[in-house]
């Protein structure tokens, strides 16, 4: 008869030979799943960014962990565009995919800087596929488009990192509209911005804190003396409301730049529009609200802008291979004709731009 049959409990086993339940493997195989993984807070660490040395792509890897349970993140970069984005049940598998006897070169990010990298990736991504939906539709039909799921795990991974929801940008459409009614001129504050080149491989960019309620005529002139640029030269400001330029009757807008300010154009962190000087064109993006600034201010930046004789991406790159071996006698001519004279692409001295800025009235 049992011990429980003659109604004594039966007796404890010790705690070394009692049977746990193992818990099964965390399924972060399905995008729908992927919600109910990280509950609360989500904390950043292990960030990195791994690349091969003979390839355009990398890998930007992290742990994400809210609570007590934390998932590796891997998002592959190539081309500057987000093309894949997975889990990892196991965090230190995200960090391993580039590794395995290959010759890879991996720097430690800090979770901001990880975020700022993984945003332009997915802002990169996204653009792209809403091009191809536009110019090329028969070919999402046919299955040939980005991945399916790609916008949904992008939308989950914002969630988590905290970013804004993507803002397409305004799309050039075949009839010309009537330019929008400008938005009433909202209460002056200052304002973060993230200006880059959209061309070269190795980005040149200015971050810049400046007033609200500069003109975009204005913004051209700070635009130009933080990228060491004449102010005469052609110029255009691309926004959801339409161009603006110096001159309407020349093509180079829809409205005058000194009509409207940049606090009615963008509205919150996040927003998005381009500019165009010359054959350059630029990305500036919101980061985030700021101070009033007495004056426009360059907080950090990286490498030259190219020569004013360097007219597009082609002749930039030819001078960059001149200045590979300049004492070349071909080498010579090209560098003279291109400006390159004097000319170091990585230099970038914070205090010489904000010594130009401080000259504008």
């Amino acid at each position: 008869m049992s011990p429980v049959s003659r109604g004594r409990k039966p007796a404890k086993r010790p705690k070394n030979q009692r049977s746990r339940r193992s818990r099964p493997p965390l399924d972060v195989a399905r995008v729908e799943r992927w919600p109910k993984l990280l509950h609360g807070p989500v904390e950043l660490s292990d960030c990195v960014v791994q690349g091969r040395v003979d390839q355009d792509l990398v890998v930007l890897a992290a742990t994400l962990t809210a609570g007590k349970r934390s998932v590796g993140v891997e998002v592959v970069v190539n081309g500057g565009e987000a093309d894949v984005i997975e889990l990892h049940p196991v965090p230190a598998d995200a960090r391993a995919v580039l590794r395995g006897g290959l010759q890879v070169t991996e720097a430690p990010l800090t979770p901001e800087e990880f975020r700022s990298q993984v945003e332009a990736a997915l802002i990169v991504s996204a653009d792209s596929a809403a091009w191809i939906r536009e110019t090329i539709p028969d070919l999402v039909k046919l299955g040939r488009g980005p991945r399916p799921d790609l916008p949904e795990r992008a939308a989950q991974l914002r969630r988590w990192l905290g970013l804004p929801g993507y803002e397409p940008l305004p799309r050039i459409p075949t009839a010309e509209p009537l330019p929008l009614v400008l938005p009433p001129p909202a209460p002056v504050t200052g304002l973060r911005l993230a200006v880059a080149l959209a061309e070269p491989d190795d980005a040149i960019w200015r971050r810049l804190e400046v007033r609200s309620d500069v003109t975009f005529a204005g913004l051209h002139r700070i635009l130009a003396a933080a990228f060491d640029r004449a102010e005469r030269e052609y110029h255009r400001f691309e926004t959801a409301y339409g161009g603006f330029g110096a001159d309407i009757l020349s093509g180079e807008g829809d409205r005058l730049d000194d009509e409207v300010t940049l606090g009615q154009v963008v509205t919150s962190p996040g927003h998005r529009f381009a500019y165009e000087a010359e054959r350059w064109r630029h990305w500036i993006r919101v980061e985030s609200l700021v101070a009033l600034p007495e004056a426009p201010r360059c907080l950090d930046g990286e490498r030259a802008a190219p020569p004013a004789d360097c007219d597009d991406e082609r002749s930039y790159e030819m001078l960059l291979d001149a200045l590979r071996d300049p004492d070349d006698e071909v080498n010579e001519g090209l560098i003279e004709e291109l400006g390159g004279q004097g000319f170091d692409p990585e230099w970038f001295d914070k205090e010489v731009v904000d010594e130009r800025l401080a000259r504008l009235s």
